[in-house]
Parts: C-alpha cells; sequence; structure tokens
C-alpha cells in the first residue's frame, strides 16, 4: 500500500508521477476495494478523492471507502461517522453522487456506525428513487444494480449471484 499511496496522493510540493488515466482509475479502484487497509490509509484516500468527487469513478471509490455496511471486512473496519459525515458534506451538491450518498449515510442501527440523524436528514431530503431510500434507511439489500457497483461493472448476461 505505501508504494501506491504516492501515485493516488502525491505529497505538496512534490510533482505526482505521470500514468494513464485508465490505470490511475483501475489503481483506485483497487485500493478502495481493500476494506481490511488501516483506517489512517483509507481516511486519506477518501480525503484525496473528495477534490475530485465530479469524476464517477471517485464517486465509487468514495462509497466503497466510506461504506456503512462493507462488503466483506468485519464492522470494526467500517471508518468512523465523522468522516463519512465530513464526506457526505462535500458530496450533497455533487450531481450523481446518490448511490454514494447512500452508502456512505446508510443506517444500520448500530449507533457507532450510523452517521448523526442530521446528515441522515439531509442525505434523505436529497433522495428521490424509492430504492434509494428503502437502501439508506436499511430496509432494503443491495439490489443486483447496487452489486454491478460494487463489482465496478455490470454482471455479464445470465449470471446471477445467489444469496
Amino acid at each position: 500500500m505505501q508504494r501506491l499511496l504516492p501515485f493516488l496522493v502525491p505529497r505538496p510540493g512534490k510533482k505526482p508521477p505521470r500514468i494513464n488515466n485508465s490505470l490511475l482509475r483501475e489503481m483506485w479502484r483497487t485500493a478502495s476495494s481493500m476494506e481490511l487497509i488501516p483506517a489512517g490509509n483509507r481516511i486519506q484516500l477518501g480525503d484525496a478523492l473528495v477534490k475530485q468527487s465530479k469524476e464517477d469513478f471517485a464517486l465509487w471509490c468514495l462509497s466503497r471507502l466510506g461504506a456503512r455496511q462493507l462488503f466483506y471486512g468485519p464492522a470494526n473496519q467500517v471508518l468512523p461517522a465523522a468522516i463519512a459525515s465530513r464526506w457526505i458534506e462535500a458530496l450533497l451538491t455533487t450531481p450523481k453522487s446518490d448511490d454514494a450518498l447512500v452508502s456512505l449515510a446508510r443506517r444500520t442501527g448500530d449507533p457507532v456506525r450510523d452517521v448523526s440523524a442530521t446528515t441522515f436528514a439531509a442525505v434523505r431530503a436529497r433522495l428521490t428513487d424509492p430504492q434509494l431510500i428503502a437502501q439508506l434507511e436499511g430496509e432494503a439489500d443491495r439490489d443486483e444494480r447496487a452489486l454491478g457497483r460494487i463489482y465496478g461493472e455490470g454482471l455479464p448476461s445470465g449470471l446471477v449471484l445467489g444469496s
């Protein structure tokens, strides 16, 4: 991870290394999918991504880094709610960020993982899609569209994930 960070988060005053844009996006997706790397590294990555939040890949990566319900990691690996709230505040005015906001603010029933009621209400007021609202409130599981976002692409035709 230490070798990957200079490519993704350059140090102040240093010129970032040149790298192909598609390779850089894949590096971001890979780093964001690692739910077991230290929280400090994930926070550093997320803070850098918030500045690039206009890009679709950045929104996807932020939603993975700050998810309230991890895909495979244990609950103690969830980033603090204060960090998620900070990222949510930055994304509330960003177009097409509804999916990321749902992932960052999703209600889990665990007061340690859940964001504040004020932050939750701000996200809830932003959403219009009933499916996303149900996911936000913890009433619905991820749908196939959400699973496609987790994997970074749609599932091939005919492939069905079992529960």
